[in-house]
């Protein structure tokens, strides 16, 4: 079991380099869609309105947090009763067998992580136009890892079989800025269609992005080796640098980091609503009580000063042997696993490549749509709302049923369900106070451990706001 651990350890510590990127995590709970007095809903379509206007209480205005994954659920990679006395055990144990863990792998496995706070903030209507003004903190993180990964760790931990593994595409990365954002709306057509545009200036914080382009491992009883290696990490933040010793790349010297602005930038959300019964001019059908919407958001990109920023890259290597003798002793020598290790500083030597330095970053834009109907009388919204994140790896995309309901006046709650993420676990809950207070989040209820810790969930998401209403209710 010691001999586990200690190849466990090395084993997790190859990779460490791959993950020199921070996160943080949040994004805008799906179950706003709903809401009519929800003055959230500009986030995910500029063209939506809240019923009346607002303040953003400073510093409280809307904090939001969350993750979304594939895999990275503890249900994957802890399980009941491997461990010792029966306890629950890592999906190392020798006891968890090949299939019962990789059937939870995918071929790409993603964590995305979010954080949006809105320091200010509010909106009015001016005539017929809603304007909105914010200014944000966002920081977002997304980190991939390939199936071969967890093939690998599992298969050397059960002595297993296979002697080549492709780890490519190892990558994180993550991003911080601060966001000021100008917004509005305005209808056309007599009221059936309201387009919206909100105009983003972006200032820069942070940035990284670590990359293991290339690495394949021979395990064989013959032989160890890396062979075919290339990585590559950029990195945007004040006073920070590399560290080397005997020529050798060692971390990054931080002591003089300072958080400022490191670069400047432009973003854009576009979006639209449409009343079919209104350009019908039929506003007594049954079709006056549909709308339908669309939107396109987080377009725009960041230019990072290149005198703060740092491009490295390791040069491209055939193989190296790591130990090759026909004399290996896998059950009883530990040394291969430091050999292993050494030779993964040697194959991922870092080096300051400023001609290859890429000083721009794109957002990750989102696709939102979603069509809604209104029971006027009873105060009651269904719908249906899907999204679509455009990530560095892997596009993925959420389906959203739910409601709203206003029981009393100053009262409006929501419900609804994520398929995708959802894994028929959870549902979203959504509560408005009198336009002052609001709590939501998709995941509500997930399966949790005797800690009260989830274990299974895929997505979890949470937000909360204050706000002054102002003006008429329209």
């Amino acid at each position: 079991m010691k001999q586990l651990y200690n190849r466990t350890k090395i084993i997790f510590a190859l990779f460490g380099i791959s993950f020199l990127v921070n996160s943080a995590f949040g994004r805008s709970a799906h179950t706003e869609y709903f809401i009519s007095s929800s003055y959230l809903k500009t986030s995910l379509n500029p063209a939506l309105r809240p019923t009346k206007g607002y303040i953003g209480i400073p510093g409280l205005t809307n904090l939001s947090v969350g993750y979304r994954t594939n895999t990275f659920a503890l249900d994957n990679f802890l399980f009941p009763g491997v461990g010792k006395d029966g306890k629950t055990g890592l999906f190392l144990n020798e006891k968890v067998t090949y299939d019962q863990f990789m059937k939870g792998i995918s071929n790409q496995n993603y964590l995305n992580l979010d954080l949006n706070e809105t320091v200010l903030g509010f909106g009015f209507y001016a005539g017929d136009a809603f304007l909105t003004f914010d200014a944000s903190l966002r920081v977002n993180a997304e980190v991939n890892i390939p199936k071969d990964v967890f093939d690998f760790l599992k298969g050397v931990a059960l002595d297993g079989s296979r002697e080549q593994y492709d780890l490519s595409g190892v990558s994180a990365d993550a991003i911080a800025f601060g966001q000021i954002g100008l917004g509005g709306s305005y209808p056309l057509l007599d009221n059936s269609l309201l387009l919206g545009a909100k105009v983003k200036v972006l200032l820069g914080l942070a940035n990284g992005r670590t990359s293991l382009d290339k690495m394949k491992l021979h395990i064989g009883t013959d032989k160890w080796s890396v062979m075919e290696t290339q990585a590559s990490i950029q990195l945007a933040m004040k006073g920070l640098k590399p560290k080397y010793k005997d020529g050798k790349f060692e971390g990054f010297i931080s002591d003089d980091v300072a958080i400022g602005v490191n670069g400047f930038g432009l973003g854009f959300d576009l979006g639209a609503t449409f009343k079919p019964g209104y350009f019908l001019d039929d506003k007594s059908s049954f079709l006056n009580n549909f709308t339908v919407s669309a939107a396109v958001t987080d377009l725009g990109f960041i230019n990072w000063n290149k005198s703060n920023s740092l491009y490295l890259a390791t040069d491209p290597t055939d193989e190296i042997i790591i130990s090759g003798d026909n004399t290996i002793g896998f059950e009883n020598s530990e040394d291969i696993f430091g050999d292993l290790e050494d030779s993964f500083k040697d194959a991922y030597n870092f080096q300051e490549k400023p001609d290859e330095l890429k000083g721009k970053t794109s957002l990750k834009a989102k696709l939102n749509w979603g069509i809604e109907y209104a029971f006027t009388e009873k105060n009651i919204n269904v719908g249906l709302l899907s999204t679509t994140w455009f990530n560095s790896v892997k596009t993925v995309s959420e389906y959203t049923i739910g409601g709203a309901i206003k029981p009393v006046r100053g009262l409006e709650a929501g419900l609804s369900y994520s398929f995708v993420h959802g894994g028929f676990q959870t549902v979203g809950l959504s509560l408005h106070l009198g336009s002052v207070f609001y709590i939501a989040s998709d995941y509500v209820f997930p399966k949790t451990n005797s800690m009260f810790i989830p274990v299974s969930a895929q997505a979890l998401n949470f937000q909360i706001g204050f706000a002054i209403p102002i003006g008429m209710e329209h």
